[in-house]
């Protein structure tokens, strides 16, 4: 057998040496690797610039760049590689300044048409001060003020009603009561003042007639329950008038069903109401109260009238202060009173023996709909465990079903909220006024009508017993 040849040990010098050669290798190729990199990016910037240039340029500065990729490509042919990399940076550099000093003009002559697109942005500013989640509740009010004035100019709608629409939309006329009493007295005068035409019946033409009235009314202010109830309770007896009947006896039968509807279900009932709230009244009782409510002021100056000792808690919020009109008129009948405002609830609850609320409307699943505010108070008493009164008309009752206060609301003015100088100009900034939010039955201890002091939970049985 042949021995093999013996291996050459190499010195550690000539390892080491051997190493920094492979480490030098690595790179330069990592360097050439990257110059490649960047001439590449160079050159996709150069065409994405050449192609957005190419559609606002005038035809006169792309044909003074045309040259100038022709003596690149002459360049290439003629120098090694490291001078064509050379002469691509400073074509580069040269046609970049052309391009930048192009890019100003065309700035500056498109800067005047964005200005105008600003202008145009913050005229349409204010129009965008809504609530995304109340979205549905936000009247046009442009176009139905129009629409009002082309129907008042016509002669269809009545003055009684034009007048009420006025003041219900400068709230003159508000809570439930006082707008269902208004609305009635104007129907009143308009069936007074209603002729029929030839050939037809008085049920349609009066129905007829009353349509535009109602649409005005509206769209001033929407309907409470109240005016609602009353109003269909109106058309019930209207729609049941007999054909032949004359434009006199019609009318005599609908003013005595008006004023049977007030006297019964509205003045017969507050005062039914008021007897039994007073038998809950007891000498020394601390009664606190929410808001303004004409059947909690009849309440409370009856039973001081007939010499029982009290004094009440007018608890109030902003932005409509409407608690101030009953302190006003207690105060007036030597009652003594306190003032605070909704923040200090949970401080002077401990203080109250009996909570006494009113209410805009009571619902079929026994929830109670009233000013906003009244549930916060209804939670704060069921803390201390002082018992919740609801005074309210059986003609308030509703049918409708509802849980929270976003589905079914009405908004009031945004300037009785805020000031119109601090929101209108401020796109971060939008004012919300609720008029109502909803109390749920388990925070209610009796609802007082005047049929008897009922769960709220009896509800549908009233509706269900109740005529019309």
């Amino acid at each position: 057998m042949m021995d093999k040849p013996p291996i050459e040990e190499k010195t550690r010098e000539e390892v080491e040496a051997e190493r920094k050669a492979k480490r030098a290798a690595k790179q330069e190729r990592k360097k050439a690797a990257l110059e490649k990199q960047k001439l590449d990016g160079l050159e996709n910037q150069k065409k994405s610039k050449e192609s957005s240039t190419e559609s606002t340029l005038p035809i006169d500065s792309v044909k003074v760049s045309k040259p100038k990729p022709d003596v690149s490509k002459t360049a290439q042919k003629k120098q090694p590689t490291q001078k064509i990399e050379t002469t691509k940076k400073v074509i580069n550099v040269k046609s970049n300044k052309n391009k930048e000093n192009i890019v100003v003009k065309n700035v500056e002559e498109i800067k005047p048409t964005a200005k105008s697109v600003n202008l145009v942005k913050k005229s349409t500013g204010p129009v965008t001060h809504k609530v995304k989640l109340f979205n549905h509740l936000y009247i046009d009010s442009i176009s139905l003020l129009t629409e009002n004035k082309l129907k008042i100019n016509s002669g269809k709608v009545h003055p009684s009603f034009i007048k009420l629409g006025v003041q219900m939309r400068t709230s003159v006329v508000a809570g439930s009561n006082a707008r269902c009493l208004a609305f009635l007295y104007a129907l009143k005068q308009t069936i007074s003042d209603f002729v029929t035409p030839e050939h037809k019946s008085f049920a349609r033409s009066f129905e007829e007639h009353l349509g535009p009235a109602i649409d005005h009314l509206m769209a001033c202010r929407p309907f409470s329950v109240s005016m609602n109830n009353a109003h269909k309770s109106i058309m019930w007896h209207v729609k049941r008038l007999p054909h032949n009947i004359s434009d006199g006896h019609a009318k005599e039968a609908l003013e005595t069903v008006i004023n049977n509807y007030i006297y019964v279900q509205i003045h017969m009932a507050g005062k039914a109401i008021c007897i039994a709230a007073q038998n809950k009244i007891a000498n020394g009782d601390v009664i606190l109260t929410y808001g303004y409510s004409s059947l909690i002021e009849r309440i409370l100056t009856n039973a001081h009238s007939n010499n029982k000792q009290f004094s009440v808690i007018v608890v109030d919020s902003a932005p409509w202060y409407e608690g101030r009109q009953l302190l006003h008129r207690l105060v007036r009948n030597n009652i003594k009173c306190t003032y605070v405002l909704l923040s200090a609830t949970s401080f002077i609850m401990t203080r109250a023996t009996k909570v006494l609320l009113g209410a805009h409307a009571l619902l079929a699943n026994g929830y109670v709909m009233g000013r906003a505010g009244s549930s916060q108070i209804a939670l704060v008493a069921k803390h201390f465990n002082v018992p919740v009164l609801v005074c309210c008309e059986t003609y308030k009752f509703t049918e409708r079903v509802q849980t929270d206060s976003i589905v079914f609301n009405e908004l009031g003015d945004e300037n009785d909220v805020m000031p119109k100088e601090q929101w209108l100009n401020n796109r971060y900034l939008t004012p919300l006024g609720l008029r109502y939010d909803v109390t749920t039955s388990d925070l209610i201890t009796a609802v007082v009508t005047e049929i008897a002091i009922l769960p709220c939970t009896s509800v549908p049985v009233v509706l269900r017993v109740r005529p019309n």
